[in-house]
């Protein structure tokens, strides 16, 4: 069974912190989760010269959730490098599943036992005494590396089964196929002791929330109730406001056609060396992104078995893409990419910001085009690959996108800037 260390720098003492004050529902509620964790053998009374303050954090069905603030004990613990995997990868990877079960795991951290070394210094003070922990809490630093690495060992090898933490997506396009699936992960579950938090598994559904996104069928778009928390976000008052209204928003930036161009007004104000003064442009791209989100945003899951169409347009200001495939003999997006031109680039000439276009967009969507496996059709309102072919490269810039762009087999089509309309609107505000 796999145990949670904890690996501190050399030299570092025992840090201790006084107990948070709280108000006295508060105190009770937190004596509630901490008689539980002794019930369940969670944490034991603690005589160690660690201490970390506690405090109760809501969850997302409005119940509180004992946590511990190890930030001082994480500063002087050593980073485990270990990765999670990336949340667009794993919805990717859905595609055109027809049957997705989602498992959840019983506070799965509690899962995993501690050594010896790192219940110590996992112990946690409150106004009614000390205590610390025999399983691995919430709030250190290596812990969700340490998790990550267990259920990837755990789940290695099964296809149609993604896992981020605590959350399993097993998913296929045959009922059988997905039944074996389902017993060959419990039977891996069962095996390794884990237990599953049944009042928040699905099994078998058309779609399912996975990541702050609602995926099936061939189809991905954002989470109902993120969405509406970032519609209702009220006006920011405060440079970290606006930063975590960004952030937020950033989250679904592959739904957002015009992300980066609309955006602008809004990250030049998050710099320190800018005055935090809230102006009617700022206003409008406020307004302007939530519309976006509004919108009922839907992307098409990528099939990697057919080819996919990439369309590209550039602007004074920007450069744009929206990257396409075919489905009942009509294409539909699979990913959004726009970006700034910084002030050298701006002042390229049109025909290379017309090439700056694909070859940023390719760099952008480079996961699902595979350099060799097929012509990627790029549409666009100039040919900038007859400009490219014709150059002598006098310019080390061009012979660079030169060589990047053989691999892909680009095939570029002419199409008329009427026509062109999603990557236009992606270049300009």
């Amino acid at each position: 069974m796999l145990l949670h260390d904890v690996n501190l720098l050399p030299g570092t003492s025992p840090i201790r912190t006084s107990p948070y004050r709280m108000h006295p529902q508060k105190r009770e509620q937190m004596r509630r989760e901490v008689d539980y964790l002794l019930e369940q053998g969670l944490a034991i009374p603690s005589h160690s010269p660690w201490a970390s303050p506690c405090l109760l954090v809501p969850k997302e069905d409005g119940q509180l959730r004992l946590c511990t603030d190890y930030r001082r004990v994480n500063a002087v613990t050593v980073p485990d490098a270990y990765p999670l995997p990336r949340v667009d990868d794993l919805i990717d990877e859905v595609r055109q599943a027809q049957f997705i079960t989602k498992i959840d795991l019983l506070r799965g951290y509690y899962q995993i036992p501690l050594t010896g070394k790192a219940r110590l210094i996992s112990a946690f003070s409150t106004p009614f005494g000390s205590y610390e922990y025999t399983v691995m809490p919430f709030g250190m630093r290596n812990s969700p590396a340490t998790f990550q690495r267990l259920m990837n060992y755990l789940l290695h090898g099964l296809k149609g089964v993604s896992v981020y933490l605590d959350d399993i997506l097993i998913f296929s396009e045959q009922w059988q196929t997905h039944m074996d699936q389902i017993t060959m992960v419990l039977q891996k579950l069962r095996d390794a002791h884990l237990t599953v938090r049944m009042s928040k598994t699905t099994f078998a559904q058309a779609t399912v929330t996975y990541l702050g996104h609602e995926v099936g069928q061939g189809q991905v778009r954002p989470k109902t109730a993120n969405i509406s928390a970032i519609v209702n976000y009220p006006v920011p008052t405060t440079r970290k406001a606006l930063m975590r209204f960004l952030g937020m928003a950033g989250y679904y930036r592959r739904f957002c056609p015009n992300f980066s161009a609309a955006a602008a007004p809004l990250t030049r104000l998050t710099s320190r060396s800018t005055p935090f003064c809230w102006t009617e442009d700022c206003q409008m791209a406020f307004n302007q992104l939530k519309n976006y989100l509004v919108q009922d945003p839907i992307l098409l899951s990528p099939d990697f078995t057919k080819p996919f169409v990439l369309q590209t347009d550039a602007s004074d200001i920007a450069v744009g893409a929206v990257l396409l495939q075919g489905k009942n003999d009509l294409l539909h997006p699979v990913a959004y990419h726009s970006a700034k031109l910084t002030l050298s680039q701006c002042r390229y000439s049109t025909i290379e910001k017309k090439l700056l276009a694909i070859v940023n967009s390719i760099k952008k969507f480079e996961c699902y085009l595979y350099p060799g496996t097929q012509p990627l059709q790029v549409y666009t309102d100039h040919n900038p690959l007859s400009f490219l072919n014709h150059n002598k490269f006098s310019n080390q810039r061009l012979l660079r996108w030169s060589l990047f762009l053989q691999p892909f087999n680009v095939e570029v089509h002419h199409i008329k800037g009427s026509q062109n309309s999603i990557a236009d609107a992606l270049s300009r505000i």
